[in-house]
């Protein structure tokens, strides 16, 4: 058993503040809040606000080893598969200089106070085996959504993407697709059903920037959000530049909306407008993308997506509280898991110095890995 005592506990998925005690036992389970009880291991958090850890819902790890590559570069000269910077570079590494530089990455998230990420990863099978040897020994928890480069081959067959679908997911948690215009979308249309079918996630990037809604429209008439949602994606990853009707579109399906505000800005692609789609009772979540031109730090993407969406959008209404949901409870959502502070739960736990008497604002406005007293993932302190 262990106690955590002293604290300001952001209570349920709402993180309301509450002065209580956390009671967890040996499973990692709260059994209790209580301003009263304390039982087993003691642990102080005096000045201090106790919250779910962080989830760093879209990161691409496996370019770790090219930091700062290319800087000014297109979006399309960098990243884009097959014969972007980053492919070429993934083509020449090493095995071992890959999953080490992943490896640190991962750790990297730990020292943040990320407990779980959810990964684009190349390379087939191959690729998320990969990741898997990077992870093991680290108490992180990684969602592994795979690709395989056979996807963008113009001429196969549907069979045979179903058949590729089923064999990757028998060894990764579902399926990260670069975009729909790298992809025939009858591919992604089957790509997906076999997800669904299985019970494991399809992801794809839509709308990171405009050139791309426009090149969609021209060729089918709709934009990238919507023929994504019609191919029933269940998380769409950046989704800066809607248009036409898709705030509309995206209200009506309701998917997961991962925004990487660093990464979009880093590349000078936009801004994406978070606030917009929580307006429309969207989960929206945040990930740092590609650690080729972000660190994946929850703490910096916080504080940036907040002022710069307050700056760009003359929108006050857009507070720290909202932005701390996207990387905690918003984020776990799309893995189908209730991480909030609330008896029944199992929740990873962070315990932060208090800054400032509003506890979203002392998290999203002043805080940084420095100030992370415990670290509590499951029953157990790093």
């Amino acid at each position: 058993m262990m106690t955590i005592k002293n604290g300001l506990v952001l209570y349920g998925v709402n993180l309301e503040p509450m002065e209580t005690n956390v009671i967890i036992d040996d499973e990692g389970e709260i059994v209790k809040l209580s301003s009263n009880d304390v039982q087993g291991e003691v642990v102080d958090a005096s000045g201090c606000i106790v919250c779910p850890a962080f989830i760093n819902a879209h990161t691409h790890i496996g370019d770790s080893f090219i930091k700062d590559l290319g800087d000014g570069l297109s979006i399309e000269e960098l990243v884009k598969p097959p014969h972007g910077l980053k492919h070429e570079c993934l083509a020449k590494v090493s095995r071992e200089e890959l999953i080490s530089s992943m490896h640190e990455s991962a750790k990297d998230m730990l020292y943040n106070g990320i407990s779980t990420f959810i990964d684009f990863r190349e390379g087939g099978v191959n690729g998320v085996n990969m990741l898997k040897e990077a992870v093991y020994d680290l108490p992180i928890n990684v969602c592994i959504l795979g690709r395989d480069d056979r996807f963008y081959d113009e001429d196969i067959g549907i069979d045979e993407v179903r058949s590729i679908t089923s064999e990757l997911l028998r060894c990764c948690d579902g399926v990260g697709l670069s975009g729909l215009s790298d992809i025939r979308f009858e591919v992604v249309e089957a790509i997906v059903d076999v997800c669904n079918g299985e019970g494991k996630i399809s992801a794809i990037h839509v709308a990171e920037y405009y050139e791309l809604q426009e090149e969609s429209i021209d060729k089918s008439g709709e934009s990238e959000i919507k023929r994504a949602l019609l191919a029933k994606c269940g998380v769409l990853v950046h989704g800066t530049f809607p248009v036409l009707d898709d705030f509309k579109v995206v209200g009506e399906f309701s998917p997961f909306i991962v925004s990487c505000p660093r990464s979009n800005g880093m590349l000078g692609s936009g801004l994406p407008p978070v606030s917009s789609y929580l307006d429309e009772g969207v989960d929206v979540c945040l990930g740092s993308d590609n650690v080729m031109f972000n660190s994946p730090d929850m703490f910096r993407e916080m504080e940036y997506v907040l002022k710069s969406t307050r700056g760009a959008y003359r929108s006050r209404k857009f507070c720290a509280r909202d932005v701390l949901k996207m990387c905690t409870i918003n984020g776990f959502k799309i893995l189908g898991k209730d991480i909030s502070i609330r008896e029944g739960n199992v929740s990873d736990i962070l315990i932060i110095k208090r800054k400032s008497n509003d506890p979203w604002l002392s998290i999203v406005n002043r805080s940084s890995s420095a100030d992370i007293v415990q670290f509590i993932i499951g029953n157990e302190m790093s």
